[in-house]
């Protein structure tokens, strides 16, 4: 029991440092995920444009992205930042890099939504009247929505765990929190645990908000 206390105190003394860092995580997830989600709609809508002019750079963009390791963006941002005359610090550098590399992925998964419409969708809000801007909005765009959603709950998960790269720049976020905390305690491996505990507490929250989601999508279709 005195072990099991002890242990207790331990972790209770390392809370408020890992408190701080898991506060700058969900910032940088509240950063990252609305500007990963309206980009890359408005990304997949040039993707899904007739003329070839149009569409391939973007494709071209999109494929590089998807193909960059994350933090290697990461740090083309954060040293390249200064360079253009940007006074971002480390969390916006961090944030920017993996929104942007998110931004293409959720506009392919967004792209393959709306690949799984029907073409016939299409044609029924042409035969109503709407515009095609009105049509892709308001026929196409729920459906896809709704075919995609358990992938985008996937992609989001993976930009939550992403965010542990900022990291690498200084960003003291939940794992910069951990590494300081094992630096300036004798504590060993168990802190990752904490650590690694805390962002399962996150994704399970959120694959559950998801899960919900969906099951109500359903319910409703």
């Amino acid at each position: 029991m005195s072990s099991i206390a002890t242990m207790l105190n331990t972790v209770s003394g390392w809370l408020p440092a890992f408190s701080d860092g898991f506060l700058v995580t969900l910032a940088l997830v509240g950063m990252c995920l609305p500007f990963a989600f309206v980009c890359g709609m408005l990304l997949v809508m040039v993707r899904l444009s007739r003329p070839m002019v149009v569409w391939a750079p973007t494709y071209a963009v999109i494929e590089f992205l998807r193909n960059v390791p994350t933090f290697l963006l990461i740090l083309v941002v954060y040293y390249g930042a200064p360079l253009l005359g940007s006074r971002l610090d480390g969390l916006y550098c961090g944030a920017l890099a993996i929104a942007v590399q998110h931004t293409a992925y959720l506009a392919e998964v967004f792209r393959g939504g709306v690949a799984a419409v029907a073409k016939t969708q299409w044609d029924a809000g042409r035969a109503i009247g709407l515009k095609p801007a009105s049509v892709f909005f308001r026929v196409i765009l729920p459906q896809a929505m709704l075919k995609v959603l358990p992938a985008i709950g996937n992609q989001v998960v993976v930009l939550i765990k992403d965010t542990s790269l900022v990291a690498g720049i200084g960003v003291v976020d939940l794992t910069l929190s951990g590494k300081l905390v094992m630096e300036r305690t004798a504590a060993s491996y168990e802190v990752f645990i904490l650590v690694a505990a805390f962002y399962l507490a996150l994704t399970t929250v959120t694959s559950s908000v998801f899960h919900w989601l969906e099951l109500h999508a359903r319910k409703r279709s």
